[in-house]
């Protein structure tokens, strides 16, 4: 199966996390030595937040949202049967967007130039009536 992974543009950097991780702890221990108690679930959102992982990829039956809370995984799938539209964006430092319409719902995502014609061929080879047009 082939699988051609989306480039994630909103990705924590390490320092961001680094950041977020001491300041959860932080938070946690603040609520520990005092009467405010919500911080310590500020704390707790704030170190899932750290933790939690998104994979977007498009395979040869459609587009897979795969997120990662450590205990579980969750998958969103749309098949490229259910998508109607595929919007090309320019180009912009060496990626391009693609945005996926399903219904009224969309979903945008990032591809180097040459995996941008390999998902097109798969969406073609699944559903000959998506319309694929591009935008400024």
């Amino acid at each position: 199966m082939v699988k051609v992974k989306a480039y994630d543009d909103r990705a924590l950097s390490k320092s961001t996390r680094a950041a977020a991780s001491i300041a959860g702890i932080a938070l946690i221990a603040l609520s520990a030595f005092s009467s405010v108690k919500y911080s310590a679930v500020i704390g707790v959102v704030l170190l899932l937040a750290v933790i939690f992982g998104k994979e977007t990829y498009a395979t040869e039956e459609g587009i897979s949202m795969e997120y990662d809370f450590l205990v579980f995984k969750h998958v969103i799938h749309w098949d490229f049967e259910e998508i109607t539209d595929i919007h090309l964006e320019g180009i912009r430092g060496g990626h391009q967007g693609m945005h996926f319409l399903r219904d009224v719902m969309t979903r945008r995502l990032l591809f180097s130039r040459e995996e941008v014609e390999q998902v097109l061929q798969m969406a073609k080879s699944r559903n000959g009536a998506i319309h694929v047009e591009k935008i400024d």
